[in-house]
């Protein structure tokens, strides 16, 4: 039975979220991340158009546009970015990083269970016995 949506348990679920993010150790390592893949473009676009620099502007220009459609992996990418970053620089940072590893396992052990459940689905559809046809649609398809 799920649970009812009530503030307190909205307070709990984010509360360790929002305990972890706004880690100063993984706000510099986001920063970081983020300029890797995000903010190189705003500067040269900046650049660009202020310096009167046709190439660095275009480039810029397109890497925003990519950026900015729907559906690209950019936060994924710099996520990852950022937690590498983050073990490199910070590797004391114990409370972050376990928070990191119990999510990581979590998310690991809920993929591997609905796989399993649709697994079971799909060969369960195919064991079925196929319905067996009327005797009159028999008899037509002997004809």
């Amino acid at each position: 039975m799920k649970q009812k949506l009530t503030k307190q348990v909205l307070k709990d679920k984010l509360r360790p979220w929002l305990r972890a993010l706004t880690n100063p150790h993984l706000l510099i390592s986001l920063a970081i991340a983020w300029f890797i893949t995000n903010g190189w473009a705003y500067c040269a676009a900046g650049f660009g158009w202020y310096l009167d620099i046709p190439v660095l502007l275009h480039v810029g220009s397109v890497w925003l546009g990519i950026l900015w459609m729907p559906g690209t992996p950019e936060k994924l990418f710099t996520f990852g970015i950022a937690m590498g970053i983050l073990r490199l620089m910070f590797p004391d940072d114990t409370r972050t990083l376990a928070m990191v590893r119990r999510k990581r396992k979590q998310l690991t052990e809920r993929t591997r269970l609905e796989w399993q459940r649709f697994r079971a689905r799909i060969s369960k559809k195919k064991d079925a016995p196929e319905p067996e046809q009327p005797d009159s649609e028999k008899q037509e398809g002997q004809k």
